[in-house]
């Protein structure tokens, strides 16, 4: 037996961190987590003497276990019905409040976000394609910053492309203007599939426009 015969396998769900300890991360939809989960997650985290953080793209993160409590941390989440992040795939979108709640808000954000993570969610990708909704051209989810962001306005979305933070931080640009939840699925399902035959592991979408150039995209995700 081999050397890389007796090593462990990766647990999936569990991360591992610079210090020796895993993390894992609780996708929530819309951002949102219901009062009762809250309460279950808080016990969990509390018995596997975790860290608990609220992440930038709208999830719980428990950091700093030990791989023994990640394990059981992991098994306890999954009971309670909780989705933990566990391969490379199309992950929850980040989306601001939208109507009816903002007073800027031009359109409903939590069902466009709903209806991208239940359809498309466990679509395999290599990291990272990261997208957000928002209900208005303020973008406070980034919408207009990431690498397909849908950016509400009164007939529709406007749909951005190709942004990314980072060291070297860039905007995205106006793909095209949709007006159903369909068209924005069929977008992000698309994308997802030329995203994952066309690039390197480490690339993002703006990397995928250089290669190919912004209209031959449009062409290939059938958009005007």
């Amino acid at each position: 037996m081999t050397a890389e015969d007796t090593e462990k396998k990766p647990i999936p769900g569990l991360v591992p961190q610079k210090d020796g300890s895993v993390a894992l991360s609780i996708e929530c939809l819309n951002g949102c987590v219901s009062p009762q989960q809250l309460i279950e997650i808080a016990r969990i985290a509390q018995e596997a003497k975790a860290i608990l953080h609220i992440t930038t793209a709208q999830k719980i993160m428990l950091l700093g276990m030990q791989e023994e409590a990640g394990i059981k941390a992991l098994k306890a989440l999954d009971e309670l019905g909780v989705s933990v992040r566990k391969a490379r795939d199309l992950s929850q979108p980040r989306v601001c409040v939208g109507k009816p709640f903002c007073k800027l808000a031009l359109q409903d954000t939590f069902s466009l976000g709903e209806y991208l993570y239940k359809t498309l969610a466990r679509t395999p990708i290599p990291p990272k394609l990261k997208v957000a909704v928002s209900g208005c051209p303020a973008a406070c989810s980034w919408s207009n910053c990431l690498d397909l962001g849908f950016v509400g306005i009164k007939s529709g979305y406007i749909v951005m492309i190709g942004g990314h933070g980072g060291a070297k931080p860039k905007a995205a640009v106006e793909l095209c203007r949709i007006t159903t939840h369909e068209e924005a699925g069929r977008i992000l399902g698309k994308l997802a599939e030329i995203f994952s035959q066309e690039v390197k592991l480490k690339a993002r979408v703006d990397k995928l426009i250089q290669k190919m150039g912004l209209e031959e995209l449009k062409k290939r995700l059938e958009v005007a």
